[in-house]
């Protein structure tokens, strides 16, 4: 999504079947995804209550929300391997009146420091805790957390040694501190309108499982965004706003229901007109026509007025109208509203390939063959030559696209941004500036339904080449009324991006982490969003083989000024380069240093990037021969190197698990280097 090079032209998302997925997977085996239960808990849970997931009451969603909160900032960036599980948590049973949660025993301490009350805010303000025989229960008025399997022994002596926070975590019996009251008010306060999304977040917390493969880390935080407060993921390095149960297209039957907002049931009609009215006046139907409203919807979809699209289009409004007055749909109005579905990414959503369809998709569709076939033929190049199954098919895919518009409409956030119309060409622009740092947050939305969203102005080095800009998103949307809504909510992630955004030439983090003076391949590993793993490196070892001459060392410099353009100089550099690993520049103490030296583990680290233990070991001694050496020469010192290291006290260097096959991959390295290529084929024949 990010530095988006090239023009996306807008199409309506393929729908992959209507919620094929529902039927696929079991109830108790959806349960067990969002919780981590066991199968016999989930069966059991399941047989109690009529929702896969219980809606809590609105007393126990808020102070859930505060715990999550303070979980949130608490753990920060993490690896839940180490953990025991997201923010420690290894399981939870979610009831209406409780939400019994199984956390790691080595995560007791660091739970009690995250929920105890401090002056400056962080913390729960008012928790009270009780021991029973299930465990500790944590309370807070009309909310109940079971820490279940925790002694109240355990618990006592986990206090002690935090005795910090003992005077925040108090035992039930203590009544409330005078200011107490007023602390959790003003918590209560801070989470308005994130509080059913936290608190649904965490009933769902296994649902980042999945996410943490690639990266390995956990990563949620809240921001505010032109008076609105949002959940941001970035498990996978990339800020999304998006919601776990959309972004991951998880069936509906996981999805939470909530309360509709206070105002009332948003009115798709009503906003499709005024959305149009207030983007594109001239392009608004007169109050004398027939279907306004329809006509609206057509025009903001990119389609015609042809009386088949505007009666699909009414269709979809009157399915929009009904969604967005049901209790278990309240979900589309969260996270910037819907608008966030419907934004083009380049895998289909954000964390996978299938389209999240949007909740009415089936009813939206419950039309007449004949009817369905009428509408694909006004999407078909050659609709006479076209099977009615497809023409069905392609009707089906526009009234869900219809309905995708009218949610996203219908949920456009009340807090506006200002946007400033060029009278030259037409173009809307808002700007503002960010609000931690500087630099200027632009949005451009075209007359031709082109936006753009972009960080200027930013004052960086590494963006010198880049006209010091960071593009998070251009993307084609089928009209200019579409292009600000999808704009806005792009919004909301690029105000928060720049911390996870690299530069394109050294794949450098343009804000660079604070590091500790004296890192290990262990802490690195734990810190870094990437790791080149030897798997990946035996892959390209062959090919290096192929193409490369000589490379100096690391003593002569990584990367050298008096090669074309700064280029990359060592075997370091050059997979580098290849793997999109950041690299040093000339002149830093780290382009000169082997990989395995504190300065350029300091490197990896401020650039959350690493290498694995035995990648370290043959790249630290190939790159130790100084001078210019061919590849057969530095191959077999790495070679040589990785021989003579008991690889099983190597691996315990690493955070991530290492398997037998990795082992027997590196015990069989070829001396030869002529050899590499069919070591690894050889390698992957026999996976």
């Amino acid at each position: 999504m990010t530095h988006t090079d090239t023009l996306t032209p807008y199409t309506s998302r393929l729908q992959q079947g209507l919620r094929a997925t529902d039927a696929a997977v079991s109830p108790v085996a959806l349960r067990q995804m969002a919780t981590g239960e066991t199968e016999e808990t989930a069966r059991a849970e399941l047989a109690d209550f009529e929702h896969l997931i219980p809606t809590p009451t609105p007393e126990q969603a808020r102070g859930e929300a505060r715990i999550f909160h303070a979980l949130i900032t608490a753990y920060g960036r993490h690896r839940p391997t180490l953990t025991g599980g997201p923010f420690g948590i290894r399981s939870l049973t979610p009831r209406p009146d409780e939400l019994v949660v199984r956390i790691a025993p080595a995560q007791l301490e660091r739970w009690i420091d995250a929920l105890g009350h401090r002056p400056g805010g962080t913390g729960v303000a008012g928790l009270r805790w009780a021991g029973l025989r299930e465990g500790i229960a944590l309370t807070l008025p009309g909310m109940r957390m079971l820490l279940a399997g925790i002694s109240e022994t355990d618990w006592r002596a986990a206090l002690g040694r935090r005795s910090a926070d003992q005077s925040s975590l108090m035992p039930h019996w203590i009544p409330q501190f005078r200011r107490e009251p007023e602390y959790a008010a003003a918590q209560d306060a801070e989470l308005a309108g994130l509080a059913d999304h936290l608190c649904a977040t965490l009933r769902r917390i296994r649902l980042l499982d999945t996410l943490t493969r690639i990266s390995g880390h956990v990563h949620l935080f809240t921001t505010r965004h032109h008076g609105g407060l949002h959940l941001i993921e970035a498990c996978e390095a990339t800020p999304t706003v998006l919601p776990l149960w959309t972004s991951r297209s998880v069936p509906l039957a996981l999805w939470p229901a909530g309360p509709i907002p206070a105002s009332g049931p948003a009115d798709p009609r009503t906003a499709v007109l005024d959305l149009l009215t207030e983007i594109e006046p001239d392009r608004a139907p007169s109050g004398t026509v027939d279907h306004p409203a329809a006509r609206a919807l057509c025009h903001i979809a990119g389609l015609s007025a042809d009386p088949v699209l505007v009666q699909a289009a009414e269709h979809a409004l009157d399915v929009a109208t009904r969604v967005l007055a049901d209790p278990a749909h309240a979900s589309v109005y969260a996270a910037g509203g819907w608008a966030g579905s419907c934004r083009t990414y380049p895998e289909g959503t954000v964390h996978g390939s299938d389209p999240c369809l949007p909740p009415g998709a089936e009813a939206v569709t419950d039309l007449p063959e004949e009817a369905l076939q009428r509408l694909g033929r006004h999407f078909s190049s050659q609709p006479s030559d076209t099977s009615r199954t497809d023409l069905a098919s392609a009707g089906q895919e526009e009234l869900v696209h219809l309905l995708d518009w009218a949610l996203a409409i219908a949920t456009r956030p009340a807090n506006r941004l200002n946007w400033t119309r060029d009278r030259t060409d037409g173009t809307l622009q808002h700007t503002q500036p960010l609000p931690d740092r500087d630099g200027i947050l632009t949005l451009t939305a075209t007359t031709t339904g082109v936006y753009r969203v972009s960080l200027d102005a930013l004052g960086l080095s590494d963006l010198a080449e880049e006209d010091d800009t960071v593009e998070w998103e251009r993307e084609a949307a089928p009209s200019q009324s579409v292009a600000v809504l999808l704009a806005e909510h792009a919004a909301i992630e690029a105000a928060v991006c720049l911390p996870f955004q690299r530069e394109h030439r050294k794949q450098r983090l343009l804000l660079p982490e604070a590091v500790p003076t004296e890192p290990t391949i262990r802490s690195v590993i734990a810190g870094a969003d990437y790791v080149l793993g030897f798997f990946t490196f035996a892959s390209v070892l062959g090919r290096l083989h192929e193409r490369v001459g000589s490379a100096q060392g690391a003593a002569d410099g990584h990367w050298r000024a008096d090669t074309p353009l700064d280029g990359p100089a060592t075997l370091t550099a050059l997979i580098s380069d290849w793997c999109a690993l950041p690299s040093p520049h000339y002149g830093e103490a780290a382009n000169t240093a082997t990989v395995d030296s504190p300065d350029y583990l300091r490197h990896l680290a401020a650039h959350r990037a690493a290498l694995d233990p035995f990648v370290t070991r043959y790249l630290a001694a190939a790159d130790s021969l100084a001078d210019a050496r061919t590849f057969e020469e530095r191959h077999l010192a790495g070679f040589a190197a990785l021989r003579t290291t008991d690889l099983s006290a190597l691996a315990r260097t690493e955070v991530r698990p290492t398997g037998e096959r990795l082992l027997r991959l590196v015990r069989s390295m070829p001396q030869d280097p002529a050899q590499l290529t069919a070591w690894y084929e050889h390698h992957l024949d026999q996976a």
